[in-house]
């Protein structure tokens, strides 16, 4: 027998459950294109929990101002490019591009604690998160790659869109 929970503690454990339920079966559904489908619903829910938010076309408020506004959900760094002493670089395709590192991030908290391999859906669901709020508050659109998963933190490469 578990050990007594609070309510709070057990409707927690029921909504990463049905977030478990939904990464399996869009997976099992859609295959491949299950993770697209999840980025571009996270990317419409991101710009929704960012439209309140302050407004600015630098970078480094912008994540400052994400990481204030979700403090303890949601925390992520800027992180410099190994070649230089600066956060942009180009990638290989020619993009304005910045790496960011995830510390605090809801779905890897899903993932974890439901067993549930890294880089499926539910990683693109962050993604989706984080590229919708940096839109709406930065005013560009950006994408988003997944560099390194795991347990601890994710690394992960934002561009700037055309």
């Amino acid at each position: 027998m578990e050990p007594s929970r609070d309510s709070e503690s057990r409707r927690v454990d029921a909504y990463l459950s049905l977030l478990a339920t939904i990464n399996n079966g869009i997976e099992d559904l859609l295959g491949p294109a299950s993770k697209g489908l999840i980025m571009g619903t996270g990317v419409k829910e991101g710009r929704r929990l960012a439209e309140n938010l302050h407004k600015t076309n630098s970078l480094k408020p912008a994540v400052d101002l994400l990481n204030k506004a979700y403090e303890g959900v949601w925390h992520i760094e800027l992180r410099k490019h190994d070649s230089t002493d600066a956060y942009f670089y180009e990638d290989e395709l020619g993009r304005a591009s910045f790496d960011i590192i995830v510390r605090d991030c809801p779905v890897r908290a899903a993932i974890t604690q439901k067993n549930l391999k890294q880089c499926g859906p539910l990683c693109f669901l962050s993604n989706g998160y984080l590229c919708g709020m940096l839109e709406e508050i930065m005013g560009e659109k950006v994408g988003m790659e997944i560099l390194h998963a795991g347990p601890l933190a994710c690394k992960k490469r934002m561009f700037f869109r055309v």
